[in-house]
């Protein structure tokens, strides 16, 4: 184990998450988001309709459209932490330090994890801000900060050596990708299951994504475990 991976010390992880979840301050728009999340989620944003949510979230339909002209407008507040939340998790890693393979590994492990707790398919949001990039513009280019921010930890990495050559910027949409592949198998419940018939829960996967990547990375496989082991007690 390098000097690198020893020195830092854990941080309390105060990033949002990714979607809903009821405030207690009593903001109505806090409420209609986390209506409108769980909706999302049981029908997807085309089967939801403005009044559904008005219904659930206990609340007059005009008094819905006057916080959020439509339900677009309400996804639109619910994407706007996707990226933002790994970016500050990237931030509080690179703030830690360590070598650039043990903050990659944390920065792949959390974002799977995340991806496997997201409670409605990323790809949805895809197509359909794709289909409105005025309206998402924000969330794409907090997308392409992220792609970015990725790439240079991938070339640090093979700057120092750790990590094999390979093509940066290729690499990290891969590594992005693959966190986000998880839902494809994850999400239906009872899709996998151990040997036992237990389900992988979160932590298993996340950490399964983040060896299988660091595994195909890595120029001395042999400093896996200890990057894991590192990893963990930094992100447990």
């Amino acid at each position: 184990m390098t000097g690198d991976e020893t020195t830092a010390a854990p941080r309390a992880r105060t990033g949002r998450p990714r979607a809903g979840g009821r405030r207690s301050d009593g903001d109505p728009r806090d409420e209609i988001v986390a209506v409108a999340s769980r909706l999302f989620a049981e029908r997807g944003v085309g089967g939801t309709t403005m009044s559904e949510i008005a219904r659930r979230s206990g609340l007059r339909q005009s008094s819905v459209y006057y916080y959020f002209r439509d339900k677009e407008a309400i996804l639109g507040e619910i994407v706007a932490s996707v990226n933002r939340v790994i970016l500050d998790h990237l931030e509080r890693v690179n703030a830690d330090g360590g070598t650039a393979a043990l903050r990659l590994y944390r920065l792949i492990r959390f974002d799977a994890r995340q991806m496997c707790r997201f409670p409605f398919d990323i790809n949805e949001i895809y197509r359909l801000s794709a289909l409105q990039d005025e309206r998402f513009a924000g969330f794409w280019s907090e997308r392409q900060e992220l792609n970015e921010a990725v790439a240079a930890l991938v070339a640090e990495g093979v700057a120092e050596g750790q990590l094999a050559e390979t093509d940066p910027r290729l690499t990290a949409l891969v590594l992005l990708s693959n966190d986000e592949g998880t839902q494809n198998w994850q999400r239906p419940v009872g899709a996998f299951r151990q040997e036992g018939g237990e389900h992988y829960d979160a932590d298993q996967i996340a950490t399964f994504v983040a060896d299988l990547a660091m595994r195909a990375l890595l120029r001395d496989r042999g400093r896996l475990a200890a990057i894991r082991r590192r990893a963990l007690e930094l992100d447990p």
